[in-house]
C-alpha cells in the first residue's frame, strides 16, 4: 500500500476517537501501530523502545523506510508524464490522475500545472473538447456526467470512444472560446495607441495648376470660362482637357498626335 494513502486513511481514523486530556501529536504516536500490518507492523517493532518520542519523528521514519527519494520522483512522474489509456474513459483517467496527486502530495505544482499534465496526456479526441487552461471544475463535471451516462445505458463502451452529450460539449466549447476571447482583448488593449496604423488622408490637388482643388475648378464659379468648360464637357467628353486619365481626344491634337507629327515631317 501507498505510504502516503496510508497515512491519509490513519489521519482519518484518528478523528474518530478523542481521549481526554491526550494531544494530538501522542494520540497520533500511540494509535500508529494499531493501523500497521504484515512487514510494515515488524519493521515497527522493531524499532529499540523510548528511541521514538513524538509523532513528528516516528511520521519522518517511516517515510524514510516506505518512501525515499527514488519512490517520490517515480511518483511524480506519474503526475508530469500522464498518459489517458487506449481504452481508458475520460472519468477513469481523471480518477487516477487525482490518485496519482494523493500518492504524492509534495509535488510542488500548482492547479494550473497539474492541468497542464493532465490535458496534454488525453487522446486526441478527448482532449479536444478541453485546453490547458481548462477549471478542474469543468474537468470534473464532464468526468461525472461521463460516469453517469455509462451507467445510464448500462453498456460498455467501445475500446478508444469517448461519448460527451450535446450539453457538456457545449459547455467546454464555450468555455474555451471565452479563455480565447479574453486573451485576444488582453492583446488588444495592451497595444500602445501609437503602434496602431493611421491612413493618411489623399490630399486634393489640381494637375494643372497646383492648387488644393479638383482638376477642372481652376475658373470661379459662374465664370464665361467655367460656363464654357461645362458645355465643351457635355457635348465632347471624350474631349474633356481636365480628365485625370488618358483623354482619347489627344489623340486627334495635331501637337500629340504621332501621325500628325509624320505628316509635318513628310510635308518639309
Amino acid at each position: 500500500q501507498c505510504p502516503n494513502l496510508h497515512l491519509e486513511h490513519f489521519y482519518e481514523a484518528c478523528d474518530y476517537t478523542d481521549p481526554p486530556g491526550v494531544s494530538e501529536s501522542d494520540k497520533r504516536l500511540r494509535l500508529f501501530k494499531y493501523s500497521l500490518t504484515g512487514r510494515a507492523k515488524d519493521w515497527l517493532d522493531t524499532i529499540p523502545p523510548n528511541t521514538i518520542t513524538t509523532w513528528q519523528e516516528l511520521e519522518m521514519k517511516f517515510m524514510d523506510r516506505y518512501f525515499p527519494i527514488h519512490k517520490y520522483l517515480e511518483r511524480r512522474a506519474d503526475i508530469t508524464s500522464f498518459e489517458q489509456g487506449d481504452s481508458e474513459t475520460l472519468y477513469d483517467a481523471w480518477e487516477r490522475f487525482k490518485l496519482s496527486l494523493k500518492k504524492c502530495p509534495k509535488h510542488g505544482l500548482d492547479s494550473h500545472t497539474q492541468m497542464q499534465h493532465f490535458t496534454q496526456g488525453l487522446r486526441a479526441q478527448t482532449r479536444m473538447f478541453l485546453d490547458a487552461s481548462a477549471a478542474r471544475e469543468l474537468v470534473e463535471s464532464m468526468a461525472q456526467n461521463e460516469y453517469r451516462v455509462e451507467n445510464d445505458r448500462g453498456a460498455k463502451k467501445k475500446a478508444g470512444m469517448i461519448e460527451l452529450d450535446t450539453q457538456t460539449a457545449l459547455l467546454a466549447q464555450s468555455t474555451l472560446m471565452n479563455s480565447q476571447m479574453a486573451a485576444v482583448l488582453k492583446h488588444l488593449t495592451s497595444t500602445p495607441n501609437a503602434q496602431m496604423p493611421v491612413m493618411a488622408a489623399n490630399e486634393v490637388k489640381c494637375d494643372f495648376c497646383g492648387q488644393g482643388h479638383a482638376n477642372g475648378q481652376c475658373f470661379p464659379e459662374g465664370s464665361e470660362e467655367a460656363k464654357y468648360l461645362a458645355n465643351f464637357k457635355r457635348n465632347n467628353p471624350k474631349y474633356d482637357p481636365y480628365s485625370n486619365t488618358y483623354n482619347p481626344g489627344w489623340r486627334d491634337h495635331p501637337n500629340f498626335g504621332w501621325g500628325g507629327n509624320q505628316n509635318s515631317n513628310q510635308s518639309q
